[in-house]
């Protein structure tokens, strides 16, 4: 579902010269998987995903999503993925509701889906209380759970998520943690970055380590206990990037 050859970008600027964020990444991630992203600061997690998201494009490589290919087939992509970023903004002088039905009828959808699936997502992100209020007055937290809204308020079938859980209280997160589990039950694909190893252990079906731009291991958990001889998913993260 999700797949990317030799991805690499390379940046330019007058004051840092030429920065390589990606250089010839090999991923894959079926339908139906739950894969982890993981990797320090600045290890190009967030432009990998921001490439599969159509948002930029690669400077050499290719990647697909759902058989699209992210250099000519961006708006083919578009309808199939819900994106969720720290990164993005919302609409200031709009409600979550207004937005969430802007979103649905952008994507074709009768505002009788519209309305059960905001229901159903209100419920699960505890935002009942302010769906009805302006963003613009909203705390980091009610923004993250409004851009999470917007990403599954269109049932896609594919979810790239850049640490969806930051700025959310314990309990939301938990909830959007096993709501990502049904997801992928009823077979849709996830792809998601994260610094909170725990996520990664307990969610993914296969877990990619990136640092400094190259893709350091992929594999199930069994593979890289096997691999590194440790259990606990800090010591596995830890020893790899060290090692790297």
């Amino acid at each position: 579902m999700i797949r990317t050859q030799r991805l690499t970008k390379i940046f330019r600027s007058p004051k840092k010269g030429t920065v390589t964020a990606l250089s010839g990444v090999d991923l894959h991630c079926a339908q139906g998987e739950i894969y982890a992203l993981l990797g320090p600061n600045g290890a190009g997690k967030t432009t990998a995903l921001r490439i599969l998201s159509t948002l930029m494009t690669p400077t050499g490589g290719e990647a697909f999503v759902g058989g699209y290919s992210v250099r000519t087939q961006k708006a083919d992509i578009r309808r199939l993925i819900g994106v969720v970023s720290y990164e993005t903004g919302v609409y200031e002088r709009m409600t979550p509701r207004e937005i969430g039905y802007f979103f649905g009828r952008l994507n074709g959808m009768a505002d009788l889906a519209i309305r059960d699936n905001l229901d159903h997502i209100f419920a699960l992100l505890r935002m009942e209380d302010f769906v009805d209020q302006r963003t613009e007055t909203f705390s980091s937290g009610m923004k993250q759970k409004t851009v999470i809204m917007r990403a599954l308020v269109t049932d896609p079938e594919v979810l790239v998520f850049d640490e969806p859980t930051s700025g959310l209280d314990l309990l939301t997160a938990k909830n959007v943690t096993d709501y990502v589990r049904l997801l992928s039950a009823q077979g849709k694909t996830i792809l998601f970055s994260t610094h909170i190893l725990w996520e990664a252990e307990k969610l993914a079906h296969h877990i990619g380590i990136i640092d400094r731009g190259a893709l350091v291991v992929e594999g199930t958990l069994a593979e890289l206990r096997t691999r590194t001889r440790h259990t606990d998913m800090e010591d596995i993260f830890f020893s790899l990037v060290k090692a790297a």
